[in-house]
């Protein structure tokens, strides 16, 4: 039974589903329980196996605690067989089709390096719980190096691309010899950078249409562009793309490249920390470093080891055991679109079933045959739970009702697949028509969408007026402080009112007139008194509109605002309006006023 534990625990930690130490203790103290397993008193009273027996249990079984590496969902799906298997289906298509020397068989990748090394170990007092190095900062800035390497293990000299506006010499300072530098905003590869790069490649590599290259790349987006496909297609480079989210194990770069080259890195950042005391790294000190570890890192034997680990050169497509695809049956399921209608639900695929397949026809319909792979000699016998009949009789895997670790927690398994109009991303040959005629299509059609945006946008949207500038000295008062525009209203029916009323060029002092404002989003309008008319403009004292109930009153009350006085174009005077109404009585409500008038009149909703 032991035996069979840990089989199960190795099986949930190959398909990156593994269990921590307590919820293992768990899985044991309830695995026993459901076989009617004697078990220690604290076992029951803590409801999971002790730590001594857990400690045993992994010493007598060869397992071990490991910190596992976070891996994405994305990556531990899509390398399976399927994508793997069509991978090497186009590699030798171009490799029959050309038959490449391994002196031109080359692989790119990108990969950023950062101003603040990742700090090493340290020897420091025993027992310190907190230990300090120095870096360059808290974040650093990142620097994007792409490389390339071919099958005979050479590398051509690597581009910088740095996240400034514009490239500077200094950058490259102590490069590598040859190598290229450029610059875009944010310092990550695009479709210009992306060019530049291919002909720097052309340049080292010598291809032409007669003696021909192939580059392996992943399916990065400024890669797949028509203006790379165009340079490449004409320059004699076949293009091929990784399955997505396979770089990982299917790239040569990342598999035995991009680890050294970044252990080095951080070795020269620190080793220039301590050199230079007090100092920050900047990414004009960039080139230098990464001199430093590509030389040491980016090794004929690295590179070479990376085109034979993933299987690209020398050409074997069954580099890969099937332990390697284990992550990837949590998400093998049938595809609809290629199984057969059921009777049951002729539009519908079959239900899924579990990682072993179909059960056999002689055995029961309640059978699992999960355990047929954890318990060979049980496959044919009746599994099920414990009934209360003979629920004190100890249960062996030999024996029927036993339930097995897999009964218990099953392996993790996805729901049936459902159909989405989202178009699968495959590796393909990029330089191919078929591919190269997809490409110019899609481009074709964005740059189409973008175009009518951008008409669109030029029919809506009319030059903005400048905005007047009004300033606003506030008082306090038992009026509102906050300037309380009438209605939000565009800039058309600003214009629109403005060329409908004949009054905006007769004006006087001691008129109240309705003053547009335009901001960068909306428009507003305020009453304003004249105080003073000239040429073009006038200067007007603002009012502000009463906050609180004004029921005692039919309409809109405002009240004049000292000090609230701006100069604006009369342009900018939309309507002029008839002369106010003082309610009279107290000192307070003198300074009302009250507009004979309905303003909703005058187009303000």
């Amino acid at each position: 039974m032991e035996e069979e534990l840990a089989k199960h625990l190795k099986q949930l930690a190959e398909q990156f589903h593994g269990l921590p130490p307590v919820k293992c203790r768990q899985l044991a103290f309830e695995y026993s329980e459901k076989n009617n397993i004697p078990v220690p008193a604290n076992w029951t009273k803590t409801q999971c196996a002790g730590e001594d027996w857990f400690g045993s249990f992994l010493a007598r079984r060869h397992l071990f605690v490991r910190t596992p590496e976070a891996t994405s969902l994305g990556r531990a799906t899509a390398f399976n067989t399927t994508t793997v298997g069509e991978f090497f289906e186009n590699l030798a298509v171009v490799m029959d089709r050309h038959t490449f020397p391994p002196h031109m068989i080359y692989n790119v990748d990108e990969t950023g390096v950062f101003t603040v090394q990742k700090p090493q170990q340290v020897v420091t007092e025993k027992g310190k719980k907190q230990v300090g190095s120095v870096t360059s900062a808290e974040r650093g800035e990142l620097v994007t190096v792409v490389c390339a390497v071919n099958a005979a293990g050479n590398a051509t000299p690597p581009m910088f691309i740095f996240p400034r506006v514009k490239f500077k010499d200094c950058f490259m300072i102590g490069a590598p010899p040859g190598a290229k530098g450029t610059s875009t905003r944010t310092g990550w590869m695009n479709e210009d950078t992306w060019a530049e790069f291919l002909d720097h490649l052309i340049k080292h590599t010598n291809c032409t249409p007669d003696h021909p290259m192939l580059l392996i790349l992943d399916n990065l987006k400024a890669h797949i562009s028509l203006k790379a496909v165009e340079i490449a297609k004409s320059n004699g480079i076949i293009l091929l793309t990784l399955p997505p989210h396979t770089s990982h194990r299917m790239q040569p770069l990342d598999v035995t490249v991009y680890g050294p080259f970044k252990t080095q890195y951080s070795r020269a950042l620190d080793g220039w920390m301590r050199s230079n005391p007090g100092k920050t790294v900047s990414i004009y000190q960039i080139a230098g470093l990464v001199n430093e570890a590509f030389m040491s890192a980016v090794t004929p034997r690295n590179i070479t080891s990376g085109f034979r680990s993933t299987g690209i050169f020398p050409y074997n497509r069954d580099i890969f055991p099937d332990k390697a695809f284990t992550p990837s049956m949590v998400s093998d399921r049938p595809n609809p679109e290629l199984q057969p209608a059921t009777a049951d639900d002729p539009d519908g695929p079959p239900p899924a079933d579990d990682l072993d397949g179909p059960p056999p026809a002689d055995d029961p319909p309640a059978a699992d045959n999960s355990l047929a792979d954890a318990n060979p000699s049980t496959a044919h016998g009746p599994h099920g739970c414990a009934s209360p009949a003979d629920s004190d009789v100890t249960r062996v895997p030999s024996q029927p009702g036993y339930v097995s670790p897999r009964e218990i927690l099953p392996l993790p398994k996805c729901p049936p697949r459902t159909q989405t109009k989202r178009k699968r991303v495959k590796t393909a040959i990029l330089t191919d028509t078929p591919e190269k005629q997809a490409i110019e299509k899609a481009y074709k059609e964005r740059q189409k969408k973008l175009a009518g945006k951008k008409q669109n946008s030029k029919e809506k949207g009319k030059p903005k007026k400048k905005a007047t500038k009004k300033k606003i000295i506030v008082n306090s008062s038992e009026e509102s402080d906050v300037p309380v525009p009438i209605d939000n209203v565009s800039d058309e029916e600003s214009s629109e009112d403005e060329r409908s009323d004949p009054g905006n060029t007769d004006l006087s002092v001691g008129d109240f007139v309705i003053v547009n404002f335009a901001t960068k989003l909306r428009s507003v309008r305020y009453i304003g008194m004249v105080k003073k008319v000239e040429d073009d403009e006038i200067l007007a004292q603002f009012l502000r509109r009463i906050q609180g109930n004004t029921k005692e009153w039919e309409r809109p009350t405002f009240a004049i605002k000292e000090n609230d006085v701006a100069h604006v174009p009369k342009s900018d005077v939309v309507k002029k309006l008839p002369q106010p109404k003082r309610p009279g009585g107290t000192t307070r409500r003198e300074q009302l006023l009250i507009f004979p008038c309905n303003l909703q009149g005058w187009n303000v909703e």
